[in-house]
Order: structure tokens, then sequence, then C-alpha cells
């Protein structure tokens, strides 16, 4: 069969090598350069976890876990960085009991430790008294740059072909198979996928998409010694007890200081524009977090990044056909926390596009969800 696949970033660099490697002429087209840092999957880090309040998220970490790690075996580098991390939450609130609920239906093991023991564990945190955390030793980051990297480079080492710099303009309709109009032409296909995150709305602009792109700031905190601050003393952590919910990455060895940034959906932004610096105000509110959280010296943002989100109303993913073109799937709106799902959202992908068909319920990721009453 031949698929194309629009947009190599997580997603859809890893539905390219599953196809690849399942013996389909797999076609990716890239308005940029494979690992650029104009959209959602680039970067040193991104977190990975199964502590989530939602049992169906939890569920399907179990099996992108392994997926991660058969990516890294065949890319023989390291790409998932185990750390252990921490869900901080009020004591008995619906964030912690829920995600201890979400734990034990996956058959992930955890501790439940109270603020005493939370601060005698990890020191370099301050917890108020009423407060928990939940840790789980499976938690870590993943070197998303370098995952987007090994997914379009195995993939052409098994015969995957991939247009950097071309852009498509449309998809339609052709008999039994589906047009890609592009800069680089026209070609035809039996299947497409589109997995263009921030342009998913421009490549599909008929279908009105319920999703919103923003652009998210993320500081790292410098001045802090790798050794105390570096994975194996220093969890990841999300911690719900701060108003817009922070979340953070250890010292990862490669950026000078901790990673902190928060989960808080700004104004709508234009893709197509270049990112900006972190306005003063946000490195200000990390570092007033930083200084609440931990106990270094006189925190400050020493370097800061962007990316891009593309938030659907409800923060769960779209996994669907198109409505208007039978042959194309797409997958969009990971609303922010969807990078360590991306090896098995390409998996799936790849799955719809062959077979029309996967093991996993989707029902959650449909669009007809948005549908009126």
């Amino acid at each position: 069969m031949r698929v194309a696949v629009i947009g190599i970033g997580g997603t859809g660099g890893a539905a390219l090598r599953f196809l690849a490697e399942a013996g389909h002429e797999a076609v990716g087209y890239e308005q940029f350069k494979v690992g650029h840092d104009r959209g959602s999957s680039h970067g040193e880090s991104r977190i990975i976890r199964y502590l989530y309040p939602d049992p169906l998220y939890t569920g399907l970490m179990r099996d992108a876990y392994p997926l991660w790690r058969d990516l890294e075996a065949q890319a023989g580098r390291e790409l998932l960085v185990t750390t252990g991390g921490i869900f901080i939450g009020a004591a008995g609130s619906a964030d912690i009991v829920d995600t201890q609920a979400s734990l034990e239906a996956a058959g992930c093991g955890y501790e439940l430790l109270s603020s005493v023991e939370a601060a005698g564990r990890f020191r370099d945190f301050r917890f108020s008294d009423d407060e928990v955390a939940l840790y789980q030793g499976d938690t870590g980051f993943l070197r998303a740059s370098s995952c987007v990297d090994a997914n379009a480079r195995l993939a052409a080492q098994s015969g995957a072909t991939i247009q950097e710099g071309v852009r498509v303009d449309a998809i339609t309709q052709d008999g039994d198979g589906v047009r890609i109009s592009s800069t680089g032409g026209d070609d035809r296909f039996d299947r497409a996928i589109v997995t263009a995150g921030p342009w998913m709305g421009e490549i599909l602009r008929s279908m009105n998409l319920p999703v919103r792109v923003t652009r998210q700031y993320v500081g790292y905190v410098g001045g802090v010694d790798a050794n105390v601050a570096g994975p194996g003393r220093f969890p990841a952590w999300i911690d719900f007890r701060s108003p817009e919910v922070f979340y953070g990455i250890p010292h990862d060895g490669r950026i000078d200081g901790v990673k902190l940034a928060m989960h808080q959906f700004g104004p709508a932004a234009d893709p197509n524009a270049l990112p900006d610096t972190m306005p003063p105000s946000i490195a200000a509110r990390i570092e007033e977090y930083a200084t609440h959280r931990f106990r270094f010296a006189a925190p400050a943002v020493t370097k800061s990044t962007a990316c891009l989100y593309t938030v659907t109303p409800d923060e769960d993913f779209i996994v669907d056909r198109v409505p208007s073109i039978p042959g194309v799937w797409m997958v969009s709106g990971c609303s922010g926390h969807g990078f360590k799902f991306t090896v098995l959202l390409g998996k799936i992908a790849a799955d719809l596009a062959v077979d029309g068909d996967t093991k996993y319920d989707l029902r959650r990721f449909t669009l007809s969800r948005f549908a009126p009453n």
C-alpha cells in the first residue's frame, strides 16, 4: 500500500517508521527540516509518566513504554531517561485519589508519601504540611528531538522517503485513493495520515477543527549543581498545588538547569510566526514558583525555549477519519501532554491507514464528540 504521512514530528515520524517497517511504500512530507524547532516535538526533554488522574491515559502508557524502549534499542542511543517522578497534591484531593485509582487499574506500582516522607526523600523540595506526593519509579523524560530523528532515520533505512521543505496545500479524494497537492507537485496515494500539529487547521481548513494553537514557554533555572538536581537524585514532577499546574524535569545533562513550565494555555498563536522570547512576566512567575518549591539559592531563569500546543476543548486527542475524505486519517489536539504517546499514536495511525481499524477503543478521541447535541 502507498501511504503519505504529512508532518514528520513525533507522531508522524513514528507512523512513517511503522509503515515502512511493515513493507508499505511510505512517503513523508515535512514543510521544514525534520527536527525543526517551530512546532511541538522538539527539545531535549519531555516528561514520560504513568502518573495520570485519568485511567485511559495511564492504560495507554502501558503500551507506549515498550515501544519507546524498542525505538531506543533500534536507534542504538539513549532516548528514555528514568528519574522517578512525583505527583504533588493536597492530601485526599481528587487529583491524588484519581491518580492512585488509575495506577492501580493499570497495575503500576507506586508509593503515597506524606509531606514528611517526601521531604525526607527529596531534600531539595519544600512540601506543605497538607501535601502528599505520589511517587512512581518509571517516570522520567524522553529526549524529544532525538526521538524524532530516530524515527525518521529508521523509517528511511526501511525504505521510506521523506520530502523536506515541501508544504502540503491540499488533500482531495481521487477515485478510491487520495491526491496530495504540495509545493513539490501532485501525487496520488492509497491512503494518507495527517499529523501536522499546529498546521492541521490550515491543511484541513474546510473542517473548521475545534482546536486552538497556543505558544508555550519553558524556563531553565540555572546555577543548580547537576549532581544535586540530575537524574537519580532529583525526580521529574507535576505540581497540582500551584494554580497554573507546574511541572518539571531534572537537569538533563545537556542544558544547564532544571526545566520548569506551566501547563496553562495562553492566547491563540499564529503557527507561522517565528518564536519570540519568554515574556518577563512568565520568567518572574517561574522564579517565584522555584523559590516556593525548591531549596535552591536565588533560582533564576537562565535559558528559555518555546513550543506550540494544539489544544482541544476537552484536552483529549483527536484520532479519527477525515469525514469528507475516507482514505485520510488524522491525529491532532495533543493539548500539551501528547509527546509521551506519540510512538503509540504513530502505530495506531499506521494501523488505521492500512487496516481501517485498531485494537484500541478510540471513542473518546473521535470528532463526533464535538458535534452539537
